[in-house]
């Protein structure tokens, strides 16, 4: 016999990664695998599930040596408001539209038309890449994928139905985040789907995160019997909390990876006429909740800047250490729009400010700063009581330059989290109580604290630029 773990597969918007993780809360392995995003035409984001679930299938069986270790059970989380519109075996009828996509501009005018009341019940703000007015863009633009359809399903939810073949589910951290979640009442809101003219028949039952939603299938993986209970599961960053054990309103999680979340849990949710942040459910057994300030263009912007610039990954943060201000270049990320608190999906980026003694060095350089600027205006918009330090998490983190001059954007301390895979081993969390097993305790490491320099004051002026160029980009004002 093999030493029992728990597996947890957190399904991301560009690649898969899996842990293993004991009954005591330590990582035996991990893996990873990525795939592609696809966009057909401007503004547009899919992937094909059959990706998701080769990847899934090659990144466990590098994280699980045969015979070294003995599944108890499997956890999911995943890339939050993505839609996979499944037939009634489950087979995707198009590939899967993902968060980052806003060919669903026009279909939000269906939101804005409903009463005030009962817009104000989902209390969250309105954007294109949700799975509703996704939902709502298929059923105009291709009814016989729409007709198709039993299921509208999230992400995690599509991979488990692969994994168990059992019924559809889904939970509440993944279903507070559709645009068709009545926070108030906690649970569909029926009158805002029939409002907007959407089938409520395609969503599936809510079940909680750590519920069993059945056992994984005969011959769907090799390396893990068949048998083994699979859980509910829940949303990437509900489940990258659980992970992280943050619970007390007083603190703080900052999580950088494609996009960037700034989180802060909520006792008791309140809902306010016009959010510019987000309220979802966590996935914790006690209904807590968390609000949440999104950047949609984080690493996903970096990236794009690194490969017109043709530089490494340490190419671009390595610029980040001239003098703050880029030689007065500045760049505004939002390439897919933005969320928090810009709340514009036509939003587009620019690098402003060029002159002739601008190079690659100084756009580099506004890049970096551009993010870390898009992330200190979420965070000013987050409802929030004075900070001390905040927690730091996610893949983004890893280059100690731009925690620096994160830290100094910020100007506060930041604690980072010694957690690969926050959300993987959450979701591994998760699959204790689905197979009758004490939840593993959060084994948390941190860093050391990285404080802001005597550089932090240097950027207030090229932060109040950035804010005056969004405005004029994107219509926004700073909180």
């Amino acid at each position: 016999m093999g030493v029992p773990v728990l597996v947890g597969i957190d399904l991301g918007t560009s690649g898969v990664k899996v842990v293993a993780l004991g009954l005591d809360g330590v990582v035996h392995t991990e893996a990873a695998r990525e795939y592609p995003v696809h966009s057909p035409a401007p503004g547009q984001a899919e992937t094909p599930p059959e990706k998701w679930w080769e990847a899934v299938v090659a990144a466990l069986g590098e994280a699980l040596p045969s015979g070294a270790l003995e599944v108890a059970g499997v956890g999911l989380d995943g890339q939050m408001h993505g839609l996979v519109l499944a037939d009634e075996d489950g087979f995707p009828v198009r590939p899967a539209l993902l968060w980052a996509d806003s060919r669903a501009t026009s279909e939000v005018s269906a939101w804005e038309e409903l009463p005030e009341p009962l817009r104000h019940r989902l209390a969250n703000p309105l954007s294109p890449g949700m799975a509703g007015p996704l939902l709502l863009w298929v059923l105009r633009n291709e009814p016989a994928a729409y007709e198709r359809a039993r299921a509208a399903l999230l992400p995690k939810d599509w991979l488990r139905h692969r994994l168990t073949g059992g019924e559809f589910a889904t939970d509440p951290s993944d279903a507070s985040a559709t645009l068709l979640w009545d926070v108030p009442g906690d649970g569909w809101a029926e009158d805002v789907v029939t409002g907007v003219g959407l089938d409520a028949a395609l969503l599936p039952p809510v079940r909680p995160s750590g519920a069993r939603a059945g056992a994984l299938a005969g011959g769907r993986l090799s390396g893990v019997d068949a048998g083994v209970p699979v859980a509910v599961g829940a949303a990437d960053t509900a489940a990258a909390l659980l992970a992280t054990g943050l619970t007390d309103p007083q603190d703080l999680q900052i999580s950088v990876g494609t996009g960037a979340q700034i989180v802060r849990p909520v006792r008791d949710p309140v809902v306010t006429p016009h959010p510019r942040t987000h309220l979802y459910r966590s996935a914790a057994e006690d209904n807590r909740w968390y609000a949440m300030a999104a950047v949609q263009n984080a690493g996903l912007a970096l990236g794009w800047a690194r490969r017109v610039l043709g530089l490494s990954w340490e190419e671009l943060y390595a610029a980040a250490d001239g003098p703050p201000g880029a030689g007065g270049v500045t760049f505004v990320p939002y390439l897919t729009g933005e969320r928090s608190p810009v709340l514009n999906a036509e939003a587009r980026g620019a690098w402003l400010g060029l002159d002739l003694a601008s190079d690659r060095a100084s756009l580099a350089q506004a890049a970096v700063e551009g993010v870390a600027f898009a992330i200190r205006h979420a965070l000013e918009a987050l409802p929030s009581a004075p900070l001390e330090c905040a927690r730091l998490v996610g893949g983004g983190i890893a280059a100690t330059g731009f925690r620096t001059l994160l830290a100094d954007v910020l100007g506060i301390p930041l604690r980072p989290v010694g957690m690969r895979s926050a959300s993987a081993v959450g979701a591994a969390m998760l699959a204790a109580p689905a197979a009758g097993l004490p939840l593993p305790p959060p084994s948390v490491t941190t860093d050391a604290i990285v404080a802001p320099t005597g550089r932090a004051g240097r950027y207030e002026g090229p932060y109040q630029r950035y804010l005056a160029l969004a405005e004029s980009l994107a219509g926004v004002r700073s909180p």
